[in-house]
């Protein structure tokens, strides 16, 4: 009897369907509210750390006060009325910023409040919202782009649109929790853990969580993603990892004596904007800027300027400007003349700019002047490609420095409004060793020097050695013509022992292509700085690859070593030594041509108020406004 599909077999068959289908879905219910379980129980043990803590600082004010021994500190609320949009809607019930140790020899910060800048704007008495902030830059970025490599004038805008978990304060040099609201460091130094704050929002609408936090770190640390020199200052991180949706621990390997600044100094990016399928495509996205700061991208026209918004949604003190402006002037003298004409709010001066202005009556009555040596100022210097034949011995490259007056070229082309440095580490930075003293200038003993290395005069009187003639090129800014002029004096100076040194001006786009690929055969340029800065990104050997910031590819073992031994070092004093002890090993390499730092000359137009400089970072136009009275933009 052949098989039959009855109507009585459709109905067993969909009861089964059915069956089936309710059995997956109770599974996907029971596996969906066991992650929910899970997570939640996740939850209740953090807060139930969180409440420990608490109820630890509770008691200890119970019984101290708002004195804390140990180094921990209560600081009692402002007593000047905050701006709209300061409190956090996760605020405990105590609106004091807490700074203490924990009795397990933990460090833990809380401030219930993002807090405001330390010379606070919003306390003086003609404070007012609004007007435009406009400033130039002195290049355009070819990307504005988070992590990948950049020029300053692209730090400069991300400044503004993105933040991270926690500032410095420029007047104590502390961490201050920023996106953070909270954060905790173990006694060893090894497990850092962040609670947010829950208001904190992208300027897409969408709240900054722990997962945003750890695809941020875990971006910086995707191979496929061009970050080398970023990447190099979390090579100590173990792991990144979201304890809750506003929480995260990073666990290190071992000490880093910049962990809390480089950990807290990420930048936090959003998971939803710039998760591509491909991160190999986070490199192509030049002009994709999406964070949670006080202000967001609204134009970029090539060629002529940036324009930043206020972030209508930002979840922090109210923005002061309705925009910031940054054009671009690649030309010091047409800079400084837009500043004369009220084009542009702030400038730095070159030096020659200096000498004849920043005395003169006329000029005074309409702008304020400062000038001040700052660590972040870092330093000039020629970079030799060590691959190259001509610098590969220290004879050579301690010959070249012999064969530059740096005396006279201070005095000439920069007034004297510069100091000579003696290697990676600025002049007011404890890190300079005082006792490594510049190398003299000493054409005669360079030339015996250069004998000895084997180099020779030849009939057209360019020195050689074997086959190799002492010929190359100097790639530099093409928009920086002080630096035009002073490699003109270099290569004269080079050109009297023989020597024939081709400057090469490049826009600076090209310039750091060239660069990052490893094209060139010297380069002047210049690092910024910091009150201590981590030599691994600059000098470590390993930083040559993967377009790392040792282009020349200086290789040194006794300069790892202590690099290394550096970095995990925690006590300050001992990581000094170890600081000069490098820095007497890399300026004897002589690897870089090491120049000079300028003085910060800046020149602000007097409608702009609270401009006045901190001790050690300089001006911060976090503290500016404009008076009602004097605002020009609407």
């Amino acid at each position: 009897m052949g098989t039959r599909f009855t109507v009585k077999d459709f109905i067993f068959l969909l009861i089964f369907v059915v069956l089936v289908v309710l059995a997956g879905f109770t599974l996907e219910s029971y596996n969906y509210l066991s992650h929910q379980v899970a997570g939640l129980r996740g939850d209740l043990q953090n807060l139930d750390a969180e409440q420990t803590t608490q109820l630890y600082l509770l008691k200890k004010i119970q019984r101290d006060g708002l004195r804390l021994q140990s180094g921990g500190s209560f600081s009692t609320p402002s007593t000047s009325p905050a701006p709209r949009g300061t409190t956090d809607a996760a605020t405990a019930p105590t609106t004091a910023d807490i700074r203490t140790t924990l009795p397990d020899g933990a460090r833990y910060v809380m401030f219930p409040n993002p807090p405001l800048p330390p010379y606070n704007p919003y306390s003086q008495p003609n404070f007012a919202f609004g007007d435009w902030l406009v400033e130039s830059l002195s290049s355009e970025p070819n990307r504005i782009m988070p992590f990948v490599p950049q020029s300053e004038s692209a730090a400069a805008i991300q400044a503004s649109v993105l933040e991270s978990l926690l500032v410095r304060n420029p007047l104590t040099l502390k961490f201050d929790p920023w996106l953070a609201r909270s954060y905790r460091v173990s006694k060893n130094g090894l497990k850092i853990t962040f609670t947010l704050r829950r208001r904190a929002r992208f300027s897409n609408g969408r709240p900054v969580t722990a997962q945003d936090v750890v695809f941020s770190y875990h971006t910086v640390m995707n191979p496929k993603v061009n970050c080398a020199a970023v990447r190099s200052y979390y090579v100590d991180i173990k792991s990144c990892r979201a304890l809750s949706a506003y929480q995260v621990v990073f666990k290190l390997r071992q000490p880093y004596f910049k962990t809390l600044g480089v950990v807290g100094g990420l930048s936090i990016i959003p998971r939803s904007v710039y998760n591509f399928p491909n991160m190999a495509d986070f490199n192509n996205h030049g002009k994709l800027l999406v964070g949670s700061g006080p202000y967001v991208l609204k134009r970029w026209s090539a060629g002529q300027q940036i324009v930043l918004t206020r972030n209508a949604r930002y979840w922090g003190p109210r923005p002061i400007f309705n925009r910031i402006v940054y054009r671009f002037i690649t030309n010091p003298q047409a800079s400084l003349q837009s500043m004369l004409a009220g084009q542009i709010d702030v400038d730095a001066l070159e030096p020659s700019q200096w000498v004849k202005y920043h005395a003169q009556p006329a000029f005074l009555k309409h702008f304020t002047t400062y000038k001040y040596l700052s660590p972040s100022a870092g330093y000039s210097f020629i970079c030799w490609n060590l691959n190259q034949p001509w610098f590969k011995d220290r004879a050579t490259r301690t010959a070249l420095a012999m064969l530059v007056n740096q005396a006279a070229m201070i005095k000439t082309y920069l007034h004297s409004l510069a100091v000579q440095v003696t290697g990676p580490f600025n002049p007011i930075s404890p890190q300079n060793n005082k006792l490594v003293h510049p190398i003299a200038y000493n054409p005669h003993a360079a030339r015996v020097l250069l004998r000895k290395a084997g180099w020779t005069k030849a009939s057209d009187g360019i020195l050689t050695r074997g086959k190799i003639k002492f010929r190359f090129s100097l790639t530099i800014p093409s928009q920086f013509p002080l630096g035009k002029r002073m490699a003109e004096y270099i290569k004269e100076q080079f050109s009297r022992a023989g020597i024939d040194m081709q400057i090469s001006p490049l826009d600076f786009t090209t310039m750091l292509q060239k660069i990052n690929h490893r094209h060139f055969d010297a380069v002047m340029l210049g690092w910024s700085g910091s009150l201590e800065t981590d030599p691994y990104q600059i000098w470590y050997s390993g930083s040559y690859k993967h377009e790392g910031s040792n282009a020349g590819d200086f290789n040194n073992p006794l300069a790892d070593k202590l690099i290394l031994e550096g970095r995990r070092t925690l006590n300050y004093k001992k990581r000094m030594h170890i600081w000069h002890r490098l820095q007497a090993v890399i300026y004897r390499q002589q690897p870089y041509l090491f120049l000079f730092t300028q003085y910060d000359l800046i020149a602000i137009n007097k409608r702009i108020a609270n401009t006045r400089p901190y001790p050690v970072f300089g001006i911060s136009s976090a503290d500016w406004f404009v008076p009602r009275a004097l605002q020009k933009y609407h």
